[in-house]
Parts: structure tokens; C-alpha cells; sequence
């Protein structure tokens, strides 16, 4: 009963500050775009001459790779404008995430997009560096993760069959999807702790520390409920995406809108992920404090 009370209050407070995803959905069609157009022009006319065969030998990714290894120079000219966009997008995700988190958490501020520009401006240097100290948890996941899916790839790499490499690959995504939860709470907290209390980057993590002594599988089991409830959406989205057929208008209309509503439901669920986390950790925190 605690955890649904702790659920609909972070789905409360998502709901109330819906417009935040509104603003990060913005924000990320804009930078696609000035990402694809140049990208999409080059593409176009080099291969713009090209015709797929209606019966093809290949599927069509083969096709693709196919292309792109007889015109390695294809995006050559692009090559560090996409470098940069990259770099860019990283910084600009830890911007974007000090704003989520600020007007999330900050009682006080009303939700307009001014203000979700100045708390992604107030929170991120120290953002940034909790995602720079954040980057020794990221080596000890992966080497967790290697270490527990060893066996599977032994195992997988000894079938006879398309099967065991096939369940291999399942169970493999279900450790990723319950080992990695583990962590990001550790990097949530230590945000929800600078823009709560406040408190500088090293205190931060030991106060998420101490907190996680008492409260990390309860922190996590909620991590992963609100994960479950996104899977099964996504899961019914994608078989009504499956029964649409893009070569018709209508139905290549109704993808696109389908597509940007997945978008705004994972924007709309990180809100949810986060209200949950915050809504645990203010009923929790003199644990800290105490």
C-alpha cells in the first residue's frame, strides 16, 4: 500500500507539471532537426539517384550496409558536425535534466519555460560534475553486468540452436533492466539532494549514501515498478504500431503522431520516476538529517 501511495503521488506531481515535458519535447525536435536536415540533404543526394529492387535478395538493412561500405565517404563532410552535435548533446542533457529536476522539486517556482531554462542554468555545474563522479559507478555497473552475463554468453555461445542464443538474449535485457536501476537511483538521489536541501556535489553523495543504507531496495523496487508499468505501455504501443501499415497516408500519419506521443509518454514517465524518488526521499529524510 505504501508503494501505490508513493506512485500516485509522484503521478500527481508529474501530472501537474505536464508542461515540462512539453518543453523537453520542444527542445528535442528542435535539435533533431538542425541534427537530420543536414544529414538527410547529403544522404538525399548521393543516394537520392538510387531505386530499391521490388523483389530484393537482401533485407534492407543489408541493403543499407551494403551502400554505405561501397560510399565510406558518404557523410565524411559531416563527420565532425556530428561529432560535435554529440558532445553538445551531452552537455545540453545535463542542462536539460538540471531544469527536469529543479522545477520538479522546487515548490515554489511556477512551471513556465523561463524558469525551467534558469534552474537547468542554477544546477548545472553541479550536475555536470555529479555526472563526472558518477562515472566510476558507471565502470563498476559495467563490469557487474559482464561479470553476471558471462554465463549466459557461454552459454548462448555453446547452443546448437537458435533458441538458447535467442532466451540468452532475453535474460540478458531482463539483468541490464534490473542492474541498471541499481545505480541511476544513486545519481537521482544525489540531484533530488542538491536541489532539495541544498548541498554542494560531495556532500550530496554522502548524504545519498547514508540515506541508501537504509532505504536503497525500497528506493529501487519503486525504480522498477514505475520501469514495469513503461514496459507494458510500450509494449501495447508498439503492437498498435505493428497493425499500421506505412506505405498508406493515413496510416503513415498515424505513426508519426503515435511516435510523438511515445516521446511525450517517456518524457511524462522520467516525471513520474522522479516524483516517486522525491516523494519517497521527503518522507524519509531525517534518517539523514537525524
Amino acid at each position: 500500500m505504501a508503494a501505490i501511495s508513493f506512485l500516485k503521488s509522484g503521478f500527481d506531481r508529474a501530472s501537474q507539471k505536464f508542461k515540462l515535458s512539453m518543453y523537453l519535447w520542444l527542445i528535442i525536435m528542435v535539435v533533431s532537426l538542425i541534427v537530420l536536415l543536414p544529414v538527410n540533404f547529403q544522404l538525399t543526394t548521393a543516394l537520392g539517384h538510387l531505386s530499391w529492387p521490388e523483389n530484393s535478395l537482401m533485407p534492407f538493412e543489408l541493403n543499407l550496409v551494403e551502400i554505405f561500405l561501397t560510399n565510406q565517404n558518404l557523410l565524411a563532410t559531416y563527420f565532425i558536425f556530428l561529432l560535435v552535435t554529440i558532445l553538445l548533446s551531452a552537455v545540453l542533457s545535463v542542462f536539460l535534466s538540471g531544469g527536469l529536476f529543479g522545477q520538479m522539486i522546487n515548490p515554489g517556482n511556477r512551471i513556465s519555460f523561463p524558469n525551467f531554462l534558469a534552474a537547468g542554468c542554477r544546477y548545472f555545474g553541479r550536475f555536470l560534475l555529479s555526472l563526472i563522479l558518477f562515472i566510476p559507478f558507471l565502470a563498476v555497473f559495467f563490469l557487474i553486468f559482464k561479470l553476471l552475463s558471462a554465463p549466459l554468453n557461454f552459454w548462448s555461445a555453446q547452443a546448437v540452436s537458435d533458441w538458447p542464443v535467442i532466451l540468452a538474449g532475453w535474460l540478458s535485457l531482463v539483468l541490464l533492466a534490473l542492474l541498471w536501476p541499481a545505480f541511476k537511483v544513486i545519481l537521482d538521489l544525489v540531484r533530488i539532494f542538491m536541489v532539495a536541501e541544498p548541498k554542494k556535489v560531495t556532500a550530496s553523495y554522502a548524504s545519498a549514501f547514508k540515506f541508501l543504507r537504509h532505504h536503497f531496495f525500497q528506493l529501487w523496487g519503486l525504480y522498477l515498478l514505475v520501469t514495469l508499468a513503461v514496459v507494458v505501455v510500450s509494449a501495447i504501443w508498439l503492437a498498435i504500431c505493428r497493425l499500421l501499415s506505412p506505405a498508406q497516408p493515413g496510416s503513415l500519419f498515424a505513426l508519426i503522431l503515435l511516435g510523438q506521443a511515445f516521446v511525450l509518454f517517456r518524457l511524462l514517465a522520467r516525471q513520474v520516476l522522479i516524483g516517486v524518488e522525491y516523494s519517497y526521499f521527503s518522507t524519509r529524510k531525517d534518517i539523514v538529517n537525524g
